[in-house]
């Protein structure tokens, strides 16, 4: 008789643990996809924390470093998440190459419409990009280029330098960024110049192009010798090289980096500690190191890191439609309220119109007015 009443009180056990254990599950999978800390630390910090504070609710997988190249794992990725029927929503920051593949592979060949498709910082065309996926996010590259040549004119600069190569070149956004940018420098008498940096994932690797800037630099600085020249690339990986050189040369400014925010490349080039739960902290902190190097006045940024805004806001929403508490999948009140959670209110959402006037209402907008370090100086 003891033994039968222990076998059964066992069984409860297992039972009971079993119950506990189902009632703790998370009813849906919320998948996110970012690069490596080298192509960029601050998306893989939000997304990493979400997964570590959400265990089982949120899954997260990178890209591979070289992903011009290997795009074919991009995809697999992608599709992968989209294998679990729990995952009711991919967010994917920065969607490089292989998004609008893998997005319409999903949707049409493995039947997965259900899924809730975010795209951050999109390398491929809008027209592609915006067609299979429900929400785009991206800063406003366009609005970037005007504040970036309206800073070199506001630090009285005499050049702009504008760092790029061919694949980035070959984007839609990117060169409307790079024409707003020069028409722009041009007006208000500033000489736009052009100069070729190695991709990053080419043959050279982050390293190659990297050193590449940093020797180039201070040729420039030699062959516009006694002028202000300010810099700016089109890279994310390149920004640490831009900013150690830049903060070393007198006459050299840095006015947003491609990606504007408080940790983008800041950090790894200054050796400062990245406070990702502190942006204020962290702003100050940069503004006391470029006080300490004369360079507080030549150097400009935004106030908030709008990457790990995308994708904190995108998994709050991602939440609410798997949830049902969107109207469909595109709910635009709900997508600002998810913003204004993640950010304070600071952000505002605009739309994407493109030359020749067309509006994509899903490829949203980001914006936000650069900042004075002078102004976090204790």
């Amino acid at each position: 008789m003891k033994k039968l009443l222990a076998l059964l009180l066992a069984a409860m056990m297992l039972v009971g643990a079993a119950n506990i254990a189902f009632a703790e599950a998370p009813a849906y999978k919320i998948a996110i996809m970012t690069g490596t800390t080298s192509q960029g630390e601050e998306e893989f910090y939000a997304a990493s924390s979400l997964a570590e504070a959400n265990p089982g609710k949120v899954i997260h997988d990178t890209y591979p470093d070289a992903f011009s190249s290997e795009v074919e794992t991009t995809i697999s990725k992608l599709i992968a998440f989209a294998s679990d029927p729990d995952v009711k929503a991919i967010i994917f920051v920065q969607a490089v190459q292989g998004a609008t593949a893998a997005f319409t592979q999903i949707a049409k060949e493995m039947g997965r419409d259900d899924i809730l498709f975010i795209a951050g910082v999109p390398a491929e065309d809008p027209a592609d990009i915006a067609a299979v996926t429900d929400i785009v996010l991206a800063n406003d590259e366009i609005g970037c280029g005007y504040q970036v040549a309206d800073l070199a004119n506001m630090w009285e600069c005499d050049v702009l330098v504008h760092y790029s190569f061919a694949r980035h070149l070959s984007y839609e956004t990117i060169v409307a960024k790079r024409d707003a940018m020069k028409a722009t420098a041009e007006s208000l008498g500033i000489e736009f110049v052009e100069r070729d940096c190695p991709d990053p994932t080419g043959d050279a690797g982050m390293s190659g192009a990297q050193a590449a800037v940093l020797e180039d630099i201070p040729k420039v600085m030699a062959e516009y010798a006694g002028k202000k020249v300010c810099f700016y690339c089109t890279n994310c990986g390149l920004q640490v090289a831009l900013q150690q050189a830049i903060v070393n040369e007198p006459n050299a400014y840095y006015a947003l980096p491609c990606c504007p925010s408080p940790y983008h490349g800041f950090q790894e080039a200054f050796g400062l500690t990245a406070t990702y739960g502190d942006v204020d902290g962290a702003i100050k902190n940069l503004a006391a190191y470029l006080n300490e190097h004369d360079a507080v006045n030549r150097f400009s940024t935004w106030s908030l890191p709008v990457n790990m805004s995308m994708i904190n806001a995108g998994y709050e929403y991602a939440c609410a439609y798997a949830e049902g508490k969107t109207n469909g999948k595109v709910d635009m009140d709900v997508l600002n309220q998810c913003f204004t959670n993640a950010t304070g209110g600071e952000i505002e959402l605009g739309t994407y119109v493109d030359a020749a006037g067309v509006e994509y209402p899903n490829y949203l907008l980001i914006a936000l007015e650069p900042i004075d370090f002078a102004d976090y100086l204790n």
